[in-house]
């Protein structure tokens, strides 16, 4: 078999998936897959083996998306919260400057 597939990206990614404690998902990339060019199949490069032998199979796609979703959310996450730290802190400033009677 040639090893074609070595200069170009791969179209999914392999992963073992670990459940935390935490009730989340842990994705350990572990490989590289290369669809076939007719469409009909995948070469599969595995870099390592899970012992329970189960492997997840992505989409490049699929993953940049969701690392964007998940880094915009986290963006918008923090805005906000600097939103309300900003007018706190304009509110605490205006509260504590000196008061001037007429």
């Amino acid at each position: 078999m040639s090893n074609d597939h070595d200069s170009k990206r791969p179209s999914h990614i392999a992963y073992q998936v670990r459940e935390g404690d935490d009730n989340k998902s842990y994705f350990n990339r572990i490989g590289a897959v290369w669809q076939h060019k007719d469409g009909e199949g995948f070469n599969i490069q595995l870099d390592s083996v899970p012992v329970d032998g189960k492997v997840t199979v992505r989409s490049v796609q699929d993953r940049i998306q969701e690392a964007k979703d998940n880094a915009r959310d986290a963006r918008e996450g923090e805005r906000r919260d600097d939103k309300r730290a900003s007018n706190r802190e304009d509110r605490r400033d205006r509260d504590s400057a000196p008061r001037y009677e007429r």
